[in-house]
């Protein structure tokens, strides 16, 4: 069914699953000391109100980021929970069941978790930056100006996930090193800070301005929630660009 009205499909659709597997993620979690923090769910569901009104440490849950892929029976859906202190991500958890993998970050140590997926017959082309894009939103060379001119210019190309193709998905895609780069503007609350933290914790070159202090209603997908500003990986541990750069 839909949740929201804003016609972009991969953002409006929930399933009964969505719903039922994050109270149940809730309902564990409420158990701990992660009762504590202050809880910024994808769903609108009875056990957010076990979490605490005010906190400096902020617990995100997406219960199926790809809801769209599991509803039609595609492989490349996942759940993810996450940490930050409102500065930077210190936890990230995000697990595809489907092809039992997924990847366990703490502050900077990443673990992997099952068999790498099989991916010998996807080519993506090199320097490729890759970025979640949805109907409504801005291409990535209006908030990176002469960034972005500098980066085509030395054979850099800005992809969606649907240009990429295969179904991974921009996040994955970079995470599984298949690309070179990765963009997210305005993104939602609850699953934009896996590829930040992934490229911290790996020591790429970031550029970021996104707040992550407390999230902002939605512009465009009537009524997530999102992190204003964006960030910029690049997958180099040895930085050739800088904020002088940037706009």
């Amino acid at each position: 069914s839909n949740k929201y009205s804003s016609g972009i499909k991969d953002i409006d659709i929930v399933t009964t699953s969505d719903l039922a597997v994050q109270e149940t993620v809730l309902e564990k979690l409420a158990k701990s000391e992660l009762k504590n923090c202050l809880l910024v769910g994808e769903e609108k569901t009875p056990g957010k109100r076990l979490f605490a009104d005010h906190s400096d440490l902020v617990l995100t849950i997406d219960p199926i980021d790809g809801t769209m892929a599991y509803a039609t029976g595609g492989k490349y859906y996942s759940i993810i929970i996450t940490i930050h202190d409102r500065k930077r991500p210190i936890y990230t958890f995000d697990y595809f069941p489907e092809i039992n993998w997924g990847i366990k970050i703490v502050n900077d140590k990443i673990e992997f978790i099952g068999q790498r997926p099989d991916l010998s017959n996807i080519t993506i082309p090199s320097k490729t930056i890759a970025y979640p894009a949805f109907k409504g939103k801005a291409h990535p060379k209006i908030a990176l100006g002469k960034l972005y001119e500098k980066l085509v210019k030395d054979g850099y190309s800005f992809k969606t996930k649907d240009d990429l193709g295969h179904g991974l998905g921009a996040t994955l895609s970079f995470v599984l090193g298949l690309t070179d780069g990765f963009f997210y503007e305005d993104g939602s609350a609850v699953d934009c800070l896996v590829g930040m933290h992934y490229g911290l914790a790996k020591g790429y070159t970031i550029f970021n301005t996104m707040d992550i202090t407390e999230p902002k209603p939605s512009d465009f997908s009537g009524g997530t929630e999102e992190y204003k500003g964006y960030y910029l990986i690049l997958k180099q541990e040895k930085p050739t660009y800088n904020t002088k750069d940037q706009k």
